[in-house]
C-alpha cells in the first residue's frame, strides 16, 4: 500500500492511518472499479466505522488519483471532515478523457466523443452508474473543506 511511504511522518507527530484498498483495487477483491462513483460508499462505511469506534478525534483523507476523486465526491456529505489531501484528482471524467486523448493521439474529436458514449454505455448496463456524472469539479461548490491540491506534470 502506497501509505506505508508516510508512516515516518506520521506515526511522530502522533497521527493515526487508517489505510484501504478500495473494491477491485490493489489487494482487495472485486470485479470493477468506478473512479470514485461507488467508492465514495465505501468511503462513508469507512468514516462512520471509525467514528463509531471512536478510537479517533479527527478524521481527514488524503487520496491520490481516483482516491482523491472519491474523497472530493464525499467530501460535500460530510462537513466534519478536518480536511483532505489531494493528490492529481481529475475534475471531470469526460473533459479528461477528451485532454488525453487530444494530447497522446491523432483520434479526431467525433471519434472519441462517439467511442466514450459507447463506453459509457456500456458501463451504464455492467456497473449500473453513469460516467457522463463523474464530474468532482461539480461538487467542490458544496465542500467546506480545508483541501490541499497536488499535482504534476
Amino acid at each position: 500500500m502506497e501509505s506505508l511511504e508516510v508512516l515516518r511522518y506520521l506515526l511522530p507527530q502522533n497521527i493515526t492511518l487508517f489505510s484501504f484498498d478500495f473494491a477491485g483495487c490493489g489487494l482487495s477483491g472485486g470485479e470493477y472499479i468506478s473512479l470514485g462513483w461507488y467508492e465514495r460508499e465505501d468511503l462513508a462505511q469507512i468514516v462512520n466505522y471509525l467514528r463509531e469506534k471512536r478510537r479517533v478525534s479527527t478524521i481527514g483523507l488524503w487520496g491520490r488519483s481516483m482516491g482523491a476523486v472519491t474523497a472530493l465526491l464525499h467530501g460535500d456529505r460530510d462537513p466534519s471532515i478536518a480536511g483532505m489531501v489531494l493528490d492529481s484528482p481529475f475534475s471531470n471524467l469526460k473533459a479528461l478523457v477528451n485532454e488525453l486523448a487530444k494530447a497522446h493521439t491523432k483520434v479526431p474529436g467525433f471519434l472519441v466523443s462517439t467511442a466514450l458514449k459507447m463506453v459509457a454505455s456500456t458501463i451504464k448496463g455492467k456497473a449500473k452508474f453513469d460516467i457522463n456524472k463523474l464530474s468532482p469539479i461539480d461538487h467542490v461548490n458544496e465542500c467546506f473543506i480545508p483541501a490541499l491540491f497536488a499535482t504534476g506534470d
